[in-house]
Order: C-alpha cells, then sequence, then structure tokens
C-alpha cells in the first residue's frame, strides 16, 4: 500500500449509551477513491463528521498526512485539505450558482475586512480571481453555463454537482462525498462517476459513502465496510463482494 493521506487509529464515537463508531484503524492510500459502505447504522456519516471535526472524538485518534487533527477545528481542517459534501444538498439559496463557488474560496482569500469593506484595489482584485476560480470549477462539473441563476432554481443532479464543485473549489488534497448518488437517475450516476474519476485524475483523494452498490463497485479502487460502528472488513470490490461478513451484514439490511 502506498503513503496513506487519512489514518485513524481507535477512532470512536459515543452519544450517551450508543457507540456509533467503535475503534476503527482505517487507512486511505493518497491519489485513490475509497468507498466507505455499511448497511443501515453502520457509523458512516459519523466517521465522515469525526474526520472533518463537525463532532469531537469520544477517543482515539485521527491523522491527515502524518499531522493529528484532534484539537484541529472543522474550519482548520478545511485549510489543511479536507473537504467534504453531505447527504442533504446544503447551498446558499439567496445566491447565485455561481457566488455558491465563491465562497468555497474564501478560505483561501488573503485581504481583511478593512480592504474589503472600503473595496480597496487588493480586495477587488482577490474578488476577481476567486470569480475566474470559481468558473473553473463549475465548468468542471458542467455548469459554467447557468453561473447566474439562483442555486435553488437548479434540479437535484446539479444542485449536488454544484455542491461537490463548491467543496473542490476549496483546492483540497482529500474530498470527502457523502452519498452524491442518492436520487440520482442512472445517466446522472454515470456522469457523477466519470467526475469522481476526474477528481482523482486531479491528484484528489477522495472518500464516498455510498449506497448504490453498482456506482461503488464501478469506481472504488479500495472499500471499507463498517456495520454498528465496527470496521468489519476492507479490500478491493472483488473481494469484498464475496466476503462472508458483509455479506451476513447486508442479508436482510434495508438500505439507509
Amino acid at each position: 500500500m502506498s503513503e496513506s493521506i487519512l489514518e485513524t487509529r481507535g477512532l470512536s464515537k459515543a452519544f450517551g449509551g450508543l457507540i456509533a463508531v467503535d475503534k476503527v484503524d482505517m487507512a486511505v492510500e493518497t491519489g485513490k477513491i475509497t468507498a466507505i459502505i455499511g448497511p443501515n447504522g453502520a457509523g458512516k456519516t459519523t466517521l465522515f463528521n469525526l474526520i472533518t471535526g463537525v463532532y469531537p472524538a469520544s477517543s482515539g485518534d485521527i491523522f491527515f498526512q502524518g499531522k493529528p487533527l484532534k484539537k484541529e477545528h472543522a474550519h482548520t481542517r478545511a485549510t489543511l485539505g479536507i473537504a467534504r459534501t453531505f447527504q442533504n444538498v446544503l447551498l446558499f439559496g439567496n445566491m447565485t450558482v455561481l457566488e455558491n463557488i465563491m465562497t468555497g474560496q474564501h478560505p483561501r482569500s488573503r485581504y481583511g475586512f478593512l480592504e474589503s469593506a472600503f473595496r480597496l484595489p487588493k480586495a477587488h482584485r482577490e474578488e476577481e480571481t476567486i470569480s475566474l476560480n470559481a468558473m473553473k470549477y463549475l465548468n468542471l462539473v458542467g455548469l459554467g453555463m447557468h453561473a447566474e441563476q439562483n442555486a435553488l432554481s437548479l434540479p437535484l443532479g446539479q444542485q449536488k454537482l454544484l455542491a461537490i464543485a463548491r467543496a473542490l473549489a476549496t483546492e483540497p488534497k482529500l474530498v470527502l462525498l457523502d452519498e452524491p448518488g442518492a436520487g440520482l437517475n442512472i445517466l446522472e450516476k454515470r456522469e457523477l462517476s466519470d467526475l469522481i474519476h476526474r477528481i482523482r485524475d486531479m491528484g484528489i483523494s477522495v472518500i464516498l459513502v455510498e449506497h448504490d452498490m453498482p456506482l461503488v463497485m464501478g469506481i472504488a479502487e479500495w472499500v471499507i465496510v463498517l456495520d454498528t460502528g465496527k470496521k468489519i472488513a476492507e479490500g478491493t470490490a472483488a473481494q469484498i463482494q464475496k466476503d462472508p461478513k458483509v455479506i451476513a451484514a447486508y442479508l436482510g439490511e434495508d438500505e439507509d
């Protein structure tokens, strides 16, 4: 296995008496597409929330490019190069498509409050750069022609692409996609698959949580399986499909 961009060691999260993530050890390879799968209540999204700093860990450690993240807040983790999307598309409804992407660029901005308030040349130049960069990410996901539309006027499939573009606008080294295929039709899922491959080819590592198994098995280079908060298996897609523990975990389970 090549160098890992992200590692967790004994990572756990308890909500009262409920252990949502239970001593999970995992390593995510740099420049690869890794999928995290599991039945209802497996702890997949909670794991994402721990990695991105939405929740503090109850115990265990997270390392990003070899550096511990335990004391880093969510916004700091974003500036370090970790970005994510959510199950529910969280867009700024009072902004255009382009403006939504521009918000992803602002953690990288360098001008201060006074420069912005008084529209000083430095702030103006940087806003122009941010706008150009935002268009680059919009074009990457095929939404350039919708730049001036209200973000919420887009259909669900395009809103999900917009959310991915906004995450990419933070210029991440690792992007976490939480159920990006949910609610998409077959054509949209094919386009999503192509996009995830393009993201990987840009040198950005990808972690994917997804319930659509054909989508997962078609793009994931490594698969990690959770069940009731514990890691029960990991391997290639072909290995996971034959693993008895994985088959038992899914047998008779409803998708969440």
